[in-house]
C-alpha cells in the first residue's frame, strides 16, 4: 500500500459544511442567506463549453476595487488562497508559521498540512486577539503568519495599524490577512497591502456578496509574492459561472454595501432578542455572533436541526467552550431562531433538590439530627458519620437518617417519635441557621432559559414556613414529600418522572448534592449536577454524576450565567 507523507497521516481531514442544508434556515456557516436572485440569469453556452477567460473581469475589478490588476490574483474560494500561500512560502518541517486560536479551522489545517512548525497564540479572555502573545512567537522568528480579521468564531479584528508596523517590525514575516467578512466591519488592511511587500491580503465573494457556492476568491498584494503563488495554483481553479456573476454584482456593489449594513443593524436587534430570553452573547465584528449556551450547546443544536434551524455548534473548542456560532439572517430566520429558543425552553427544566443544594442546611437538620442521637442514645453523633451515612444512599431523609444511626447504637425508637421531636427542633433552628447557597439573581436568569421546579425530601410543613416565600416565586413547582403520596423516595426517580410527565418536560437537569440525587436523575432521563457540599467529589462521580461542582453558585458557570 502506497503511503501518504507523515503530515498527511496524522492530519484530521477539514469538515465542511453539513448536506442536506438546501431549503432549511442557514444560520450556520456566514452565508448571505438571501443572495442576489437578480445573479441567476442563465449562462450562455459558449461561456459554458470554454475554458475561463479572467482578463476582463480582473480589469473590472481594478477598477471596482481601486487596485492595480498586478496586485491582485484569483483563486477558488479563501481556501485555495490559505492552501497555495502555506505551499508556497512554507518549507516543511523547517520554517515556523503563526496563527490565533481559535481561528478558521483551514488556516491551522493547511499550515499542518504543508508541515509547518505551527505556533498557535491562544486567544484573550475576551475572545481578543493576544497582541503581546502573538509578539512573542514573532520575535522568535516566523516565516508566515496568518490571521483572519474579522476572525471565526470570535469575530476579533486586528487594528490596521497593528498590522502595518509588524510589517516594518518583522520583515521577514509574511503577513497574510483574511479579510473574509471585511464588508461587515470598516477596519481593514487594505491600503497597506499596496504598500509593503510582506503583507496579502484575502478577501471572498461567498459572505456578504452571497457567492458561497460558486467559490471565488481574491488575494491582493506585492506582485512578486503572487508571481510566486501563480506557480503553484491550479491555471484553471476558478470557474466561469463564478467569473460572470461576479462581473454582474461588481455593477450592483452599492445593493452589496447596503445589504451588508442592513445585516449588521439586523444583528443589534437580533441579539437583544436573544439576551432578553436569558442567554449571553459575543457580538463580535462580522455577521455572526457567539451564544453562550454551556452544558446545552449540543443539545440546543440538534434541537433547532430537527426544527429546520441550522446553527454551528463551537463548544468543543478551546476558550470557546459551550458556545454556539449563530449566523445573523434574515427578519423571519431571525424570528425562526428566536421560536426554536422558546420551544426549548418549554423542553427543558431544571429540578433542583432543596437541601444543601439551594440552602444551606448543616446548622438546622444536621444539628437536629444530632440533637436527635443526643436525646435517645447515650452516644453523641461523631461529625462525619451523618456524611458516611449519607455516601451509602438511601438516607436523604433526615428521619429516616436519625433512626439508621439509633438503630446502630441498638436504639429502637419510634419513627412517628422522631419526627415528631425534629420537627420541633428543626423549625426552632431554621429560620435562622439556614442561608441560601446561591444567588436569587441566578435563578431568575436561569429562569428565562430553562423552566425551573425544586423537588424536595422535606414534607411541605417543614417548607412553606421556612422558604416559601423566597422560591415560590422562583419556580413553577416545588414538589415537596407529601404532594405525591405513594411515590417512592429518593433513589427512585418517581418524583422526578412525575414532575417531568405532568409539564411535558422531555430533558433537562437535576442539581443534587448526594449520591440519591444522582442516581434519581439517572433514573428519570436526566443529567445530574452534583454539588460537592456534603459528600466528596469522587463519591458524587463514583454514583454516576458527569458534572460535579463544588459550590452551587458555580451552576452560573455550567450555564454561562
Amino acid at each position: 500500500m502506497i503511503e501518504p507523507r507523515k503530515s498527511v497521516q496524522a492530519l484530521a481531514p477539514y469538515q465542511p459544511p453539513l448536506e442536506g442544508r438546501r431549503g432549511l434556515v442557514r444560520l450556520d456557516f456566514n452565508e448571505n442567506t438571501s443572495g442576489f436572485p437578480a445573479m441567476s440569469e442563465p449562462l450562455p453556452v459558449e461561456l459554458l463549453a470554454a475554458y475561463p477567460e479572467y482578463e476582463e473581469f480582473l480589469e473590472h475589478l481594478s477598477k471596482s476595487w481601486e487596485i492595480p490588476r498586478e496586485n491582485m490574483m484569483l483563486t477558488n474560494g479563501t481556501g485555495e488562497a490559505l492552501f497555495v500561500a502555506s505551499f508556497t512560502f512554507i518549507e516543511p518541517g523547517m520554517d515556523t508559521a503563526l496563527t490565533s486560536r481559535p481561528t478558521f479551522a483551514l488556516i491551522p489545517h493547511n499550515l499542518n498540512l504543508v508541515g509547518a512548525n505551527l505556533a498557535e497564540v491562544p486567544v484573550t479572555a475576551g475572545l481578543e486577539f493576544d497582541i503581546p502573545g502573538i509578539e512573542t512567537v514573532l520575535n522568535a522568528g516566523v516565516k508566515l503568519a496568518i490571521f483572519a480579521s474579522p476572525d471565526n468564531p470570535t469575530g476579533a479584528v486586528l487594528e490596521p495599524e497593528t498590522v502595518h508596523k509588524w510589517c516594518g517590525q518583522y520583515p521577514e514575516t509574511l503577513f497574510l490577512i483574511d479579510e473574509a467578512y471585511a464588508q461587515y466591519h470598516e477596519k481593514t488592511v487594505m491600503p497597506y497591502a499596496l504598500q509593503k511587500s510582506n503583507l496579502l491580503i484575502i478577501r471572498t465573494f461567498s459572505k456578504a456578496w452571497g457567492m458561497a457556492g460558486l467559490r471565488l476568491g481574491v488575494v491582493i498584494g506585492n506582485p512578486e509574492l503572487l508571481s510566486y503563488m501563480r506557480r503553484v495554483r491550479s491555471p484553471y481553479s476558478v470557474n466561469c459561472a463564478a467569473i460572470l456573476t461576479a462581473a454582474r454584482l461588481l455593477e450592483r456593489s452599492e445593493e452589496v454595501a447596503g445589504a451588508a449594513r442592513a445585516t449588521m443593524e439586523r444583528k443589534q436587534t437580533f441579539i437583544e432578542e436573544v439576551e432578553k430570553r436569558g442567554f449571553q452573547t459575543h457580538a463580535g465584528n462580522a455577521n455572526f455572533f457567539l451564544l453562550k449556551v454551556g452544558l446545552d450547546a449540543p443539545a440546543l443544536c440538534d434541537f433547532c436541526r430537527e426544527r429546520g434551524v441550522l446553527l454551528r455548534d463551537r463548544s468543543f473548542m478551546p476558550a470557546v467552550e459551550g458556545m454556539v456560532r449563530i449566523t445573523v439572517g434574515t427578519q423571519k430566520e431571525n424570528k425562526r431562531l428566536l421560536e426554536c429558543l422558546d420551544a426549548f425552553r418549554e423542553s427543558r427544566a431544571i429540578i433542583f433538590d432543596l437541601d444543601d443544594t439551594l440552602v444551606d442546611t448543616s446548622r438546622s437538620y444536621n444539628v437536629t439530627v444530632a440533637k436527635l442521637i443526643e436525646k435517645y442514645s447515650d452516644k453523641p453523633l461523631e461529625d462525619s458519620e451523618l456524611k458516611h451515612l449519607r455516601a451509602e444512599g438511601g438516607f436523604n431523609d433526615e428521619w429516616d437518617a436519625a433512626l439508621e444511626l439509633l438503630r446502630r447504637r441498638g436504639n429502637d425508637v419510634p419513627r412517628d417519635e422522631i419526627e415528631r421531636e425534629g420537627k420541633k427542633i428543626y423549625l426552632s433552628l431554621a429560620r435562622e441557621n439556614e442561608k441560601l447557597l446561591i444567588d436569587v439573581e441566578d435563578l431568575r436568569k436561569l429562569a428565562k432559559r430553562y423552566r425551573l421546579f425544586i423537588a424536595t425530601g422535606r414534607p411541605r410543613d417543614e417548607y412553606e414556613p421556612v422558604w416559601a416565600q423566597v422560591f415560590d416565586p422562583l419556580v413553577e413547582t416545588v414538589c415537596c414529600k407529601d404532594d405525591m403520596p405513594g411515590a417512592k423516595p429518593k433513589p427512585a426517580p418517581d418524583v422526578l418522572l412525575a414532575l417531568m410527565r405532568n409539564h411535558g418536560i422531555t430533558g433537562g437537569y437535576y442539581v443534587g448534592n448526594n449520591v440519591d440525587d444522582v442516581q434519581a436523575a439517572g433514573g428519570a432521563g436526566l443529567t445530574p449536577i452534583a454539588v460537592a457540599t456534603t459528600q466528596d467529589a469522587g463519591t458524587l462521580a463514583a454514583a454516576g454524576a458527569g458534572i460535579v461542582i463544588e459550590e452551587p453558585s458555580l451552576v452560573r458557570k455550567v450555564f454561562m450565567l
